[in-house]
């Protein structure tokens, strides 16, 4: 469960400051599929980087699994990105010289997990999105839909609790996307908690609940019909 309470986070630049969110509180459930959307500049990506202790509250508190995130320390925020978040990003950052093997792989490494033991975990992940049979080609030899697919298989390669993707069709074309899209589903449908920031309306009604965000305020939050 993530719970966020009242959370404001503000930026100021010399003499004047704004808000990117502003009173913002929400729940999210285990096993949830949200979408967050809203134009640009509206704090979904801010919210989103909330979650991920990728930024930190102005004030407000980010609860998750009973947890104060504000309360973690650098070390305990860095276990709980490798143990408990999965991130996924519109520009993929992997490293174009690895292997996919070697991209995917670096989560468990950073977790202190090294050599044939995660040999199994990779192979799982990648069977997940389909892409085993690339597990030794070079990352910069990859299509950009290849490529989210390995970003999604190292965010998955943990087992982590909470899967966050910012925008993770942005450079994708149609059919690419809607492949995304589908992985994406596959993984909510196996219980993962997927949280997925997105400007595309038609991305985001894939997605069970929609929370829509302007000027740092949620406006609405309603589930879709077809779930």
């Amino acid at each position: 469960m993530i719970s966020i309470c009242d959370v404001k986070k503000k930026y100021s630049s010399g003499r004047k400051a704004f808000y990117a969110l502003d009173g913002v509180s929400l729940e999210i459930a285990e096993g949830e599929f949200v979408a967050i959307t809203g134009k640009s500049g509206s704090g979904k990506s801010t919210l989103l980087n909330m979650i991920g202790t990728l930024d930190s509250v102005t004030s407000g508190s980010i609860f998750v699994d009973g947890e104060d995130l504000s309360k973690y320390s650098g070390k305990k925020i860095a276990e709980y990105r490798n143990k408990k978040v999965g991130f996924v990003f519109q520009s993929f950052y992997l490293e174009p010289s690895y292997t996919v093997y070697d991209n995917v792989e670096l989560p468990l490494v950073l977790a202190g997990k090294t050599g044939k033991q995660n040999r199994k975990p990779v192979e799982a992940a990648l069977e997940e999105v389909g892409l085993l049979s690339k597990i030794k080609e070079r990352a910069r030899n990859l299509s950009g839909g290849e490529q989210q697919r390995v970003a999604i298989a190292r965010a998955i390669v943990n087992r982590p609790a909470y899967l966050l993707a910012d925008e993770p069709c942005g450079n994708l074309d149609t059919a690419n996307s809607e492949n995304i899209m589908r992985i994406l589903a596959s993984l909510h449908a196996l219980g993962k908690t997927v949280i997925m920031v997105t400007h595309d309306p038609e991305d985001a009604e894939k997605a069970e609940r929609v929370v829509t965000m302007s000027d740092g305020k949620i406006v609405s939050d309603r589930r879709n019909k077809q779930n």
